[in-house]
């Protein structure tokens, strides 16, 4: 009679393996990564601008790179920390590489951006759960809520970076997210604080900052 001695532990070590495989770690995803940051261009106006009429110096393909830039909200010069206005090809220079990952602290985001402008204040906003028709489920300042962690000030060769864990949780404009942001369609917002202030759970006044650029997730 042919028997097998060794197939209890044979038997014993795929039950193993085969618990491995299905548990939480090793279904663990690789981060999502995005190195693709849509330069916005609805809260300024290059060359010239009229508050009385916001398709004065609407940005196109045609508009000269050295122009200068006001915000569409009260047409004010959009200026540097050191003073001087900003033209649109320091506006367009802004890069990024982003990774998102979920955790079970929430969705981890790591965020490098360069081409800033130097000792510029910036902020990164939630846009989550993109709906068909328009519009979000949630809107608020990526990473916690309490306290406000999404901001970061642009080294003088314009470089920052953001590493926030955004939880389950109210964000502060409105809304709620679960533990993964990766569950749903979500954008990334950077912002740049012309006066250097940022202003907690919302981006502030009309006219005091700009989005430069935009990041879509998935």
């Amino acid at each position: 009679m042919n028997r097998c001695m060794k197939c209890p532990a044979v038997l014993s070590a795929l039950l193993i393996a085969e618990a491995v495989m299905l548990s939480p770690v090793a279904k663990a995803k690789a981060p999502v990564r995005n190195d693709n940051l849509m330069i916005s261009y609805k809260d300024i106006r290059a060359g010239q601008c009229d508050p009385n009429d916001p398709t004065v110096g609407m940005v196109t393909a045609s508009t000269p790179p050295n122009s200068l830039l006001y915000t569409t909200a009260g047409c004010n010069p959009v200026v540097a920390p050191d003073g001087h206005q900003l033209t649109l090809a320091e506006f367009q220079a802004a890069h990024v590489r982003a990774a998102m990952k979920c955790t079970g602290a929430g969705t981890h985001s790591v965020l490098h951006f360069s081409g800033l402008v130097a000792k510029g204040t910036y902020t990164v906003w939630l846009f989550w759960g993109a709906l068909p028709a328009g519009g979000f489920t949630a809107i608020g300042a990526l990473g916690t809520t309490s306290p406000i962690e999404n901001f970061f000030t642009a080294s003088e060769a314009g470089e920052g970076q953001l590493s926030v864990t955004t939880p389950e949780e109210m964000l502060s404009v409105f809304g709620q997210v679960g533990t993964c942001l990766l569950d749903a369609p979500f954008e990334l917002h950077l912002v740049y604080h012309i006066n250097g202030e940022t202003y907690g759970p919302v981006p502030g006044p009309e006219g005091t900052w700009v989005t430069v650029g935009i990041l879509l997730f998935p």
